[in-house]
């Protein structure tokens, strides 16, 4: 028998399932929004119990005339009923952290130069999966969104670390993080302990408020009938802002909390809770600070967020022809003085203009550099590009056929044709070769499609759906 080949590599397979295990497209499935959305509608009843166990034990004890077999039994309940809260409490902390290890497991590497290109390879992945306005891409994208910014926080943090942008106290005491990508073994655990696995929690949790059932009310209604992708008026998007603030800190710090100490030595306990204590401190100003405060170490969190908000947007008018644009609000922020200036400049430099994952259109040119008379197709495959405004990119065409291996090239921004100038360049060459050049492309191009003769940019969704053509980060060969 012949065997079946999957429809997606390895590699996309994983970013697939962990999409699942983090916000999965069915509401029931165990995951770690699953987990928030649980807690949020049984908390209050399991808080009610404990407390009346607590009240009804309280009155027993200081009721001379109650047998004692009475409060033994209470206090067995109320032992059972905090025990049960607990279990699931650790239950939650451990999918969660062990959601970070796969995350750190899919886009880190041994050294820098191989971590941004898993980086790379992540966040172009969820890009490229996502076909964008069509059907439901809201929810889609909403489901995206976290994974998508936990990778940009970590690539930012290490930035923060390289260029000594931050002052604050725990940040300073972990700015020797990049010594991991020298092999040194205590820094890797520390890093990993006391910085990635934070700040990926945190990335994932940032609007996990909105997973309560008074934000649902809100979002869908009490009878499920609101589009929860609407526009809200202000005064209802403050209540929900409110709501996702509270539930968020209320779940950081109640629904997770501290991880418990397995072992038996007391000294090594007390290193851990100390060492702990300090992470969730850490952890919960981090959060506290993105909500509330202008500038500051919640930045960390605030500026990938803003980015990840339009790349991956919900908002009915969403196209990726606007996606380029993307970096524009976080330099505005900056220049007002909303966002730290350096912060900005060096989020900037890891994304570019143009997002990972991103069809770019250019013109190829010949061994004398001379401009030739087509176009070709490319995918941005890298962060940290030479100049924001020229991506590296993995072409994907050749002389209009496409192709399945090649190298990364800089697509200069003089041949790019999300610049007008640029396609008005290929306005010389005349219609029929333009309509030429379509046909080659395009299966479904009719000779109508005049706006489309010379695109400022291209979906590569299709493309990337076919596992052949998923290896666009691994070396030619």
């Amino acid at each position: 028998m012949s065997k079946i080949e999957l429809p997606d590599n390895n590699y996309t397979v994983q970013v697939k399932q962990l999409i699942e295990d983090v916000y999965p497209k069915n509401a029931q499935m165990a995951s770690v929004y699953g987990d928030a959305r649980n807690y949020f509608s049984s908390i209050a009843a399991q808080r009610a119990h404990i407390a009346e166990l607590e009240q009804q034990l309280d009155n027993a004890a200081n009721h001379k005339k109650k047998k004692s077999t009475g409060v033994d039994a209470l206090k067995r309940k109320l032992k059972a009923a905090k025990a049960e809260y607990d279990e699931e409490r650790q239950a939650r902390i451990d999918r969660l952290i062990g959601t970070a290890h796969k995350i750190l497991s899919l886009c880190e590497g041994d050294s820098y130069d191989e971590t941004q290109l898993l980086s790379s390879k992540f966040l172009g992945t969820l890009m490229l999966i996502t076909r964008g306005p069509e059907r439901n891409f809201a929810k889609l994208h909403q489901r995206l969104k976290p994974l998508y910014k936990a990778v940009l926080v970590l690539r930012l943090a290490d930035k923060v670390f390289a260029n000594d942008l931050s002052e604050h106290a725990y940040l300073r005491n972990v700015k020797d993080s990049l010594l991991r990508f020298k092999g040194d073994e205590e820094w890797q655990e520390k890093w990993k302990v006391e910085v990635a696995i934070p700040l990926i929690c945190c990335a994932l949790m940032q609007d996990i408020g909105l997973q309560s059932p008074e934000a649902a009310s809100i979002l869908v209604g009490p009878d499920n009938e609101l589009d929860e992708f609407r526009v809200l008026d202000d005064a209802t998007r403050t209540q929900l802002v409110k709501i996702n603030f509270n539930g968020t800190m209320d779940y950081l710090k109640s629904g997770l909390g501290m991880p418990k100490y397995i072992g038996n030595d007391k000294a090594e306990r007390a290193l851990y809770i100390k060492r702990h204590t300090t992470i969730n401190e850490f952890m919960q100003t981090l959060m506290k600070d993105a909500y509330l405060s202008k500038v500051g170490v919640g930045e960390l969190l605030k500026i990938p967020q803003i980015y990840t908000s339009i790349i991956l947007s919900t908002k009915s008018d969403f196209s990726k022809k606007n996606l380029p644009k993307g970096y524009v609000l976080i330099e505005q922020l900056a220049k007002k003085g909303a966002l730290n200036a350096e912060l900005a400049k060096s989020f900037v430099q890891i994304v570019g203009y143009f997002p990972l994952g991103f069809g770019v259109t250019y013109i190829p040119r010949d061994e004398r550099g001379v401009d030739r008379d087509r176009y070709e197709c490319a995918i941005v495959t890298r962060l940290n590009p030479p100049h924001p405004a020229e991506p590296v990119c993995r072409p994907v065409t050749r002389n209009l056929t496409y192709i399945s291996s090649g190298n990364d090239e800089v697509v200069r921004k003089t041949s790019n044709l999300f610049f007008p100038a640029n396609r008005k360049k290929l306005m010389r060459i005349g219609r029929e070769r333009l309509m030429e050049i379509m046909r080659l492309l395009s299966g479904s191009f009719t000779p109508d499609a005049i706006d489309d003769l010379i695109p400022s940019h291209w979906e590569p969704a299709d493309f990337f759906s076919f596992k052949k053509n998923q290896n666009l980060w691994n070396k030619s060969r």
